[in-house]
């Protein structure tokens, strides 16, 4: 699977969720396929499930998805613990590791290449397996993605995409881009979620 394919699930998936994106390709090719007010871009490194996690318990009714490259969610990984200890039954975080930082030439590899497990990273601080999913290919990102924002949260998903299948790594010129910035998309998250009052 690759970063098009796995975005394009969350595409057909995503409903009326708020989603939370880290930075990264990831961001512009779902405002291409399934662009929503409720939306927050290019979150700084580390943050994007922390801000997720805060969305998802102020708008408990609202289904709320976090998605980051494992790059970004590790740097913020702690977030793991606390987002289990509150365990927001409307929150879902992907992660989409294709074991390369995105910068740069594409070639520099992440934690996930020298053996890190996100999966048991989840486990080891307290998740227990039913709410942590593994997905290597696109039927089964569809499976555990639609599983997870169909039951009680929160669920952690890690899907394995094939960087020599991603056409955007190591280039800053083809890869699509969001047309929105960081503080548009604030403004019109909270738009978006204040009518659910």
């Amino acid at each position: 699977m690759n970063r098009d394919e796995a975005i394009s699930v969350v595409a057909r998936l995503r409903g009326d969720a708020a989603v939370v994106m880290g930075p990264g390709g990831s961001c512009g090719l779902l405002f291409e396929k399934a662009d929503a007010p409720a939306t927050i871009y290019n979150m700084d490194m580390g943050y994007a499930a922390a801000v997720a996690l805060g969305v998802a318990l102020a708008r408990p009714g609202r289904q709320v998805l976090a998605i980051e490259g494992e790059g970004s969610f590790y740097a913020g990984s702690t977030a793991l613990a606390t987002i289990w200890r509150l365990r927001p039954s409307n929150l879902v975080v992907l992660v989409l590791d294709n074991g390369v930082w995105g910068t740069g030439d594409g070639l520099e590899p992440t934690a996930t290449t020298f053996g890190l497990d996100l999966a048991q990273l989840a486990q080891a601080v307290g998740w227990d397996a039913q709410h942590v999913h593994r997905a290597a290919d696109q039927e089964t990102l569809e499976r555990e993605l639609s599983a997870s924002m169909d039951t009680a949260g929160p669920h952690f998903i890690v899907g394995k995409t094939d960087p020599a299948s991603d056409r955007h790594i190591g280039s800053r010129t083809s890869r699509p881009r969001p047309q929105r910035h960081l503080l548009d998309c604030a403004v019109l998250m909270r738009t978006d979620l204040l009518r659910d009052d």
